[in-house]
């Protein structure tokens, strides 16, 4: 595996220079470091350093790392540095992480593109065998006692090692749910004058107002029946049920039968005067008039 380095200069007009890799400022230069390959299980990771053209740090540029898992946030420390990696490990393909920027209303990205291979068969020593004899070679007291506290200082810093890591994955996972939440609000936010409530009600304006009550109220009828299958499908989700099983239920939940429909619309004409309860005790299960003999 190779190191891939990106040098990013940032600038009030950004500029990519394709060839090598490169963002440009005249105040400071960006230099950022990844790998070209990550085994399988292994968490892709980015770091850099900013400093000035005198080889100074530059503390305090805010980062954003999109990986292909989910986007990391950070900041440049007090030497200029910083560091992150992916919120899971490296699957089998090709995968290009962004990398964004931003220093004083200063902005730039570049890419780096990587691969997810099989991991590497580890090479085994070939150790002769020396022939076992019938004695046994006890280690005496005061070393078996170091061997043990340098196996327990050993489990130690491992144990604290995995710890670290599952923290910095948990911590990362949860900031890229805050952000793609987020990213759903603001896009709900914007789309919300196409909602199906608004996109209806914009329709019946252009509807006769003899019979735009009527068609509210059908619409309302609809929509509660839907979000109460959409919260029947969310509660089986949250239940550990699978999304088929979900679907499943939602469908039922939203299913509406034809006697149902039937007595809706019945009640509705009587409601809004269009018709009385004796004309529409007349029309059968079906909604049909019955035939003369």
């Amino acid at each position: 595996m190779f190191k891939i380095t990106s040098i990013v200069i940032l600038s009030c007009v950004f500029s990519l220079l394709y060839s090598s890799p490169v963002f440009a400022t005249e105040d400071f230069t960006f230099s950022i470091n990844s790998l070209s390959e990550f085994e399988v299980g292994q968490f892709p990771f980015v770091n850099g350093i900013a400093r000035t053209l005198d080889n100074n740090p530059v503390p305090n540029v805010q980062i954003q790392v999109h990986f292909p898992s989910g986007i990391v946030k950070t900041t440049t420390n007090s030497t200029g540095q910083f560091s992150a990696s992916s919120p899971v490990p490296a699957n089998i393909g090709e995968y290009t992480i962004t990398v964004y920027a931003k220093k004083d209303n200063k902005h730039a990205d570049t890419l780096i593109t990587y691969k997810g291979v099989a991991s590497k068969p580890k090479l085994e020593l070939q150790i002769e065998k020396i022939p076992k004899t019938n004695e046994k070679i006890e280690l005496d007291p005061f070393s078996k006692m170091l061997k043990d506290i340098e196996k327990q200082r050993m489990d130690d810093v491992k144990r604290k090692s995995n710890v670290q890591t599952q923290h910095q994955v948990d911590e990362q996972r949860r900031l890229a749910q805050i952000d793609l939440e987020s990213d759903l609000k603001e896009s709900e936010k914007r789309n919300e004058s196409n909602s199906p409530r608004n996109a209806f009600y914009r329709f019946l304006q252009e509807v006769d107002n003899s019979v735009r009550g009527i068609f509210w109220q059908q619409f309302l009828f609809t929509e509660k029946i839907t979000n109460q299958a959409k919260e029947a499908k969310e509660n089986a989700l949250d239940e550990g049920k699978s999304s088929f099983e979900a679907m499943k239920i939602f469908q039922k939940e939203a299913a509406v039968t034809q006697q149902e429909v039937i007595e809706f619309n019945k009640n509705l004409s009587v409601n809004y005067g269009n018709s009385t309860s004796d004309i529409q005790d007349q029309f059968d299960e079906n909604g049909k008039l019955p035939r003369e003999e």
